[in-house]
């Protein structure tokens, strides 16, 4: 089938699985959802809007969470260590993993071209549509950030992508010319997407858990300026943000919530998954992911206090963990679980070295060889924990942080070190370190420089998606991943398999961007693929 006949079917078949992330994001009965009621009238056209959050968070709870968990794992970097699944070929740069064929690349592909489709509809058509200005202004802006954001997120991760503005109709569905876009013309369409949602807003800093508004557009404006190196217009935008805006931050240990709901100050933009709100979403994995399996060493039990439930697929390795200053870093425990201990009460630890409540060591125990080490007792990562569910639940309703106002200050200290203002960089980073530092000679920084920023972004947005972004637009992926990438030890313990560091080994200058999935050059009729692939 062609690609140009998927998109329409892709298109209508999501009119009817809309769903949203608060009671402002009801959905209309799909028996009554027509395409003249979508784009003519307020509620329709709220009701598109609507449905693009859940064609987001559609990726993330499917049924083992792995599509979103390579990127949010930051899985391909310098500070990740992969034990095993989350698809292995993409995450160590497999030379022999035939990339192209992904299938969670393509999942990516298609999952923003999507979004694409349909705010090309509600933009195109929801301009046309006879509503009150004030009205299509509202609705239309969080069209434009999405379209914004998913043409960003496409040309980041591939550099060569089509580029459409046009609805699918049948007046076009035929003839559609697939070209390479210039990235000149994609990033003017991300920037005159975001500047007319950042000029609707005005001063409203308004929004709801899990909607976007002023604050996540002059976060992906931000973010857009450093990579277009506009370092003045990221500083300048950063000060409104920081200055202007709502946001701040909290104590480390309250940043990511014990009820699930992530709903603090430092949320910008925050995906909705609670269950029992309505408009919620379906479940995920992602707690299981970043747990250590530590329940398999005998006289240890699943408990809410070392996150439940792990398959221990994805770890920080050790060049993250030699970051934190384990005393007065206050993220060190409140972010990363680092030890478990044999705390079943009901087994039988006579004629053992070991008792209740003492810590799991290597060696000590018979299952605890060099290669179940690393699985069961390796640091877990507490961002995504659940404490809520009881520990042997392998599903978690968790909102999930995706703009983080704690980001926006580093990206704040980056612009104004770039433009030579070393003070108000230091400011900066030291308002985050401040909070995140107990008090003392380590808190405050009185240099700063590329290093001082790259450690302090993998201090604070480890595992959060951020990372491999970071380093390509620093034109660093390919040379950190070759120093640091994978793990090669863990508590002065070597790795047993070599395939957990592979990647230093495998990373080739092409892998700073991703191929093209080879079904979406077919369904095109030969585009290009990139270099190397």
């Amino acid at each position: 089938m062609k690609y140009y006949k998927i998109l329409p079917t892709i298109f209508f078949a999501s009119i009817l699985g809309l769903t949203g992330c608060q009671k402002y994001l009801e959905e209309t009965n799909p028996s009554q959802v027509t395409t003249e009621f979508l784009y003519t009238t307020p509620e329709g056209l709220q009701s598109a809007v609507n449905g693009l959050y859940s064609m987001e968070r559609g990726q993330v709870d499917d049924n083992e969470s792995n599509d979103f968990a390579l990127i949010q794992g930051d899985l391909g970097t310098d500070i990740d260590f992969m034990r095993a699944g989350t698809y292995p070929s993409v995450a160590r740069y497999r030379l022999d993993g035939n990339l192209p064929n992904q299938t969670v690349i393509q999942g990516w592909w298609r999952k923003w071209y999507q979004i694409i489709e349909r705010t090309n509809s509600i933009i195109t058509f929801g301009k046309k549509a006879d509503i009150s200005d004030t009205t299509k202004k509202t609705i239309l802006r969080e069209a434009y950030i999405y379209r914004a954001y998913a043409y960003f997120w496409l040309v980041r991760k591939f550099d060569n992508i089509w580029l459409n503005l046009e609805p699918t109709t049948s007046g076009n569905i035929e003839n559609r010319d697939y070209k390479v876009a210039s990235q000149d013309s994609v990033y003017h369409t991300i920037i005159s997407d975001l500047d007319i949602a950042i000029g609707s807003y005005g001063n409203d800093w308004t929004t709801r858990p899990g909607q976007f508004g002023l604050g996540a557009a002059l976060y992906l404006r931000i973010d857009v300026a450093l990579w277009r190196q506009d370092y003045q217009l990221a500083a300048l935008l950063s000060s409104r943000l920081i200055h202007e805006g709502p946001y701040a931050l909290v104590d480390p240990d309250q940043v990511f919530t014990h009820d699930g709901r992530n709903d603090t100050r430092e949320g910008i933009y925050v995906m909705q998954f609670d269950e029992f709100a309505v408009g919620g979403g379906k479940f995920h994995r992602m707690p299981l992911i970043f747990t250590a399996d530590y329940k398999s060493v005998p006289g240890t039990s699943m408990v809410s206090e070392y996150g439940g439930y792990g398959w221990a697929r994805i770890f920080p390795n050790e060049y993250l963990t030699s970051l934190y200053d384990s005393v007065n870093d206050k993220r060190w425990n409140a972010w990363w679980q680092h030890y478990y201990t044999y705390n079943d009460d009901a087994y039988n630890f006579s004629g053992f070295a070991y008792k209740l409540g003492d810590t799991l060591k290597y060696g000590q125990n018979s299952t605890l060889t060099g290669t179940n080490y690393f699985k069961d007792a390796s640091i877990s990562c507490k961002k995504y924990w659940d404490w809520v569910k009881i520990p042997k639940a392998t599903v978690s309703y968790n909102n999930i942080y995706m703009f983080r106002f704690s980001e926006v200050l580093l990206m704040a200290a980056e612009a104004e070190w770039r433009i030579g203002n070393t003070a108000q960089a230091l400011t900066y980073i030291n308002t985050l370190r401040m909070n995140r530092i107990l008090p003392g000679p380590k808190q405050l920084l009185t240099t700063i420089d590329q290093e001082t920023i790259l450690e302090e972004h993998a201090r604070e947005l480890a595992l959060e998606g951020k990372r491999w972004f970071f380093l390509k637009r620093l034109g660093l992926l390919v040379e950190r991943v070759r120093e640091y990438g994978g793990t090669t030890m863990f508590r002065h313990i070597l790795a047993t398999d070599p395939i957990w560091y592979s990647q230093r080994t495998n990373i080739q200058d092409y892998h700073v961007r991703w191929p093209i999935p080879q079904g979406e050059i077919d369904a095109m009729g030969g585009f290009p693929q990139n270099p190397g692939y």
